[in-house]
C-alpha cells in the first residue's frame, strides 16, 4: 500500500517542464527565509511590546505595500518581463529585511513594513507570468502545485526553524530572512539565461477565445467578481497567519517555539498531500466544487475552536482543516487566473489577483484584531466561519453565472 501510494506520488510530478522546477526551486529557497512574516505580529506584541491594537495597525500596513507592490509588479512585468521583477523584487526585499531590524519606533516600523512588503509583492505577478508561460495547459495545475509545494515546503522549514532562533535572539529572524531572499535572487540570475522571457505557445480554445475577444482585465467583469470571492476567502485563511499565532500565544501559553512548530504542520501537509491529490482528483469535477469545498474546511477550522477541546486537539484539528481547505481552494483559484489572463495583458491579471491578497492582507490583521480587543476570540471565530459560507454561497453563483466563457473548467 505504501508503496503504492510512493508511485502515485512520483507519478504526480511526471511531465512537468524543468524550467518549473527551477522556478519552484528559487521559491523554496525563498520561502525558507520567510521568518519575519510567520512572526511579524509576535515580534511586534512580545519584542517591541505594541499592543494588540497598535499591531494590527501596523500589520494593516504590510496589505497596503503588498496592494501597490501587485500592481506596480504587474505593470513592470507587462514592460520589462517577468525576468528582472523577479530579480529586483528579491534583491530588494533581502536589503529592506536586514534595515527593518534596525527600526523601532512605531510609524517608522510601519514604513518599513510598507516597504518590505511593496518590494516582495512585486515578485508574486511577475513569478505567476513566468510558470504561466513556461508550462503547457495539461501540466497547468499541477505545476501550479508544485510551485504551491515549494513555498509550503519553505513555509514547513521557515516558522520551526523561526521558532527556535527566537530563543536565541529576535535579530537571526531579519538576518536569515534578508540573506536568503538576495540568494535566491542570485540563484534566479544563475539557472536562467539572463533576460531569459518565456512565451507561452500552446492555448487551450477557452483561452484564445478570451486573448481575441478581450484581454483587459478591467473590462472582465466575472474576473472581477472572482477577484472580490478571492478577497473576502483570503481574510478568512489569513487569521491562521495573523491572529492565531497570536491566540496559541496568550489563550494556550504556548513559547513561540512551540507556536512555530505547529504553524510548519500546515506547511508540511500541504507538502505531502497536495500534488498527489489534485493528480487523482483533476477534470473529475468542475473546479468551482472543489474550491467550495475547500471553503467549508475552512468553516470547519475556525469552529473547532468554539468547542471544549484540549489545546493540542484543538490544534491539531485547526491546522488539518484548513491545510485540506487550502489544499482545494489555492491550486484552482489560481489556474481560474491562468486560464483568464491568455492574453498580453497577464501581468495586470496576476495583479490583480495579487491585489485581491494584498486587499485581504490589509484588512485580514486590522479585523481580527479589532474584533478580539473588542468581543474576544470566540467572536472572531464564529464571524469568519460565516463569512467562509457566505463565500462559498458566492462561488456557487459564479460557476452558475452565464458568461461567454464556461466557468467549468
Amino acid at each position: 500500500m505504501l508503496q503504492r501510494f510512493f508511485t502515485h506520488w512520483l507519478d504526480s510530478y511526471r511531465g512537468i517542464p524543468r524550467d518549473i522546477w527551477i522556478l519552484s526551486f528559487i521559491s523554496l529557497i525563498n520561502r525558507c527565509g520567510g521568518l519575519v512574516i510567520a512572526f511579524l505580529a509576535l515580534y511586534l506584541t512580545q519584542e517591541l511590546h505594541f499592543d494588540i491594537r497598535s499591531a494590527g495597525y501596523a500589520t494593516m500596513f504590510f496589505g497596503l505595500g503588498s496592494f501597490v507592490g501587485s500592481y506596480i509588479g504587474g505593470r513592470a512585468t507587462d514592460r520589462f518581463g517577468s525576468f528582472p521583477v523577479q530579480f529586483t523584487s528579491l534583491v530588494a526585499n533581502g536589503i529592506v529585511l536586514i534595515l527593518l531590524l534596525f527600526v523601532r519606533d512605531f510609524w517608522l516600523i510601519c514604513a518599513g513594513i510598507f516597504v518590505m512588503a511593496l518590494v516582495a509583492e512585486a515578485f508574486r505577478p511577475a513569478n505567476s507570468v513566468a510558470i504561466a508561460n513556461a508550462c503547457t495547459p495539461e501540466t497547468r495545475t499541477r505545476s501550479i502545485s508544485l510551485y504551491r509545494m515549494a513555498v509550503n515546503l519553505g513555509w514547513a522549514v521557515a516558522p520551526a526553524f523561526g521558532g527556535l532562533m527566537v530563543l536565541f535572539g529576535w535579530p537571526y529572524l531579519f538576518w536569515v530572512d534578508g540573506l536568503t531572499c538576495i540568494a535566491a535572487g542570485f540563484m534566479l540570475l544563475i539557472l536562467l539565461p539572463k533576460g531569459y522571457e518565456y512565451r507561452r505557445k500552446e492555448l487551450t480554445e477557452e483561452e484564445t477565445a478570451i486573448k481575441t475577444s478581450s484581454n483587459s482585465p478591467y473590462q472582465d467583469r466575472t474576473f472581477w467578481y472572482f477577484a472580490i470571492l478571492t478577497m473576502l476567502n483570503s481574510m478568512v485563511f489569513m487569521q491562521f497567519l495573523w491572529t492565531v499565532p497570536i491566540y496559541w500565544k496568550e489563550s494556550f501559553g504556548w513559547p513561540e517555539s512551540r507556536v512555530g512548530m505547529m504553524s510548519a504542520l500546515n506547511g508540511l501537509m500541504v507538502f505531502l498531500i497536495e500534488m498527489p491529490l489534485i493528480f487523482r482528483i483533476e477534470g473529475r469535477r468542475p473546479p468551482m466544487q472543489y474550491i467550495r469545498f475547500g471553503l467549508i474546511l475552512y468553516t470547519v477550522s475556525y469552529l473547532v475552536f468554539c468547542f471544549p477541546l484540549g489545546h493540542t486537539t484543538a490544534a491539531l484539528l485547526f491546522v488539518i482543516a484548513i491545510s485540506l481547505g487550502e489544499i482545494f481552494v489555492m491550486p484552482f483559484s489560481s489556474n481560474f487566473v491562468f486560464s483568464r489572463s491568455a492574453g498580453s495583458s497577464q501581468g495586470q491579471y496576476m495583479a490583480i489577483y495579487g491585489i485581491a491578497w494584498s486587499v485581504a492582507n490589509t484588512l485580514a490583521p486590522l479585523y481580527g484584531t479589532q474584533v478580539i480587543a473588542a468581543w474576544g476570540y470566540q467572536t472572531l471565530w464564529i464571524l469568519l466561519a460565516i463569512q467562509a459560507m457566505v463565500v462559498w454561497v458566492g462561488f456557487w453563483f459564479l460557476e452558475k453565472r452565464k458568461t461567454g466563457v464556461n466557468l467549468a473548467y
